[in-house]
């Protein structure tokens, strides 16, 4: 049987919620009828400010001392680790569709070119300091990745590595979730890799971008169009705090609670659920694109594991 790692990569990364959104998102599709996936060998975090330290660690499939996993105070891979998350997602899995209250947004059609099936493949997320570190000769890129400098998925699929930008395609779905405009000004503070996947998505939707300043802008001759106009709504890359956030923290209460306050507040957990949705869906498993959970099922689930993991 065909078997899949999946790590995320970066610093810091012990407080990342990336696997469980990878074992969420695994479990649901081995529910489904008349799908065959493939094992899931393990979820990783990777402490690493270089991205050949995550490339190696697809290749050796093993870290020399893996870090705790904030989530339970203990490495993935360790018994204690897996087990919990284990029986966190299997939790996670009694809400359905139906139960949903949370806002929602349908994945749009994708047509990108489909990497080969491999028996044995690697599934990496990169975030801060990774996204612009890879270079083109090293990947096969399906969308405008490389050339906005802005990589943040990863698939080894045997005989390549595969790379894409979901960062803005999963903006575009958060707004869309929200009923923000999803065409029109953009404002957007900062100019890092995840800045600029979203204003080259923006922009190809046929919207515009105003910088609004940040410790880096966006360049001039990228594939967005920079204007003066007053933005509709903005995003602060650096900061964290906007109409739609890109951070994350700790969160207090019951599930109920937090149901609710993520009904009204778009934190990083949206953009997160969001952008790993189009990895899911554009790069690690087109096939099943159709199959995927919805935007408001995956956080829902998101938020059932992280109050099981308390």
């Amino acid at each position: 049987m065909a078997k899949v790692r999946h790590g995320v990569a970066g610093e810091p990364i012990g407080h990342s919620l990336s696997p469980v959104l990878t074992a969420i998102v695994h479990s649901h599709l081995s529910r489904t009828e008349g799908i065959e996936m493939p094992g899931l060998k393990g979820v990783v975090i990777i402490p690493t400010e270089g991205v050949e330290n995550a490339l190696a660690w697809g290749y050796a499939g093993s870290l020399p001392s893996p870090p705790d996993w904030d989530l339970v105070g203990s490495p993935l891979g360790k018994f204690r680790a897996n087990t919990l998350l284990d029986r966190a997602v299997t939790a996670s899995m009694e809400h359905v569709e139906a139960d949903l209250r949370l806002p929602n947004a349908p994945l749009p059609e994708l047509d990108f070119e489909k990497p080969l099936r491999g028996t044995e493949e690697v599934w990496l997320s990169l975030t801060a300091p990774l996204k612009h570190q890879l270079s083109a000769a090293a990947v096969r890129c399906i969308d405008n990745a490389m050339e906005i400098r802005s990589v943040n998925t990863l698939r080894w699929d045997g005989r390549s590595w595969w790379a894409a930008s979901t960062d803005g395609p999963g903006m575009m779905l958060v707004a869309e979730a929200f009923e923000h405009p999803v065409s029109g000004v953009l404002g957007i503070t900062g100019g890092g890799g995840t800045a600029r996947s979203i204003a080259a998505a923006w922009c190809e939707n046929g919207g515009k971008v105003k910088q609004l300043g940040g410790n880096r802008l966006l360049e001039e001759d990228g594939p967005w169009i920079l204007c003066d106009d007053d933005p509709d709504f903005s995003i602060d890359l650096d900061n964290g705090e906007s109409d739609i956030n890109v951070t994350y923290g700790p969160m207090k209460g019951d599930f109920e609670s937090r149901i609710i306050h993520l009904s009204t507040v778009p934190d990083g957990r949206w953009l997160l659920c969001a952008q790993h949705l189009f990895s899911w869906a554009s790069l690690w498993a087109p096939h099943l694109a159709d199959h995927l959970p919805s935007l408001s099922l995956l956080m829902t689930r998101l938020v059932a594991v992280e109050v099981y993991l308390e």
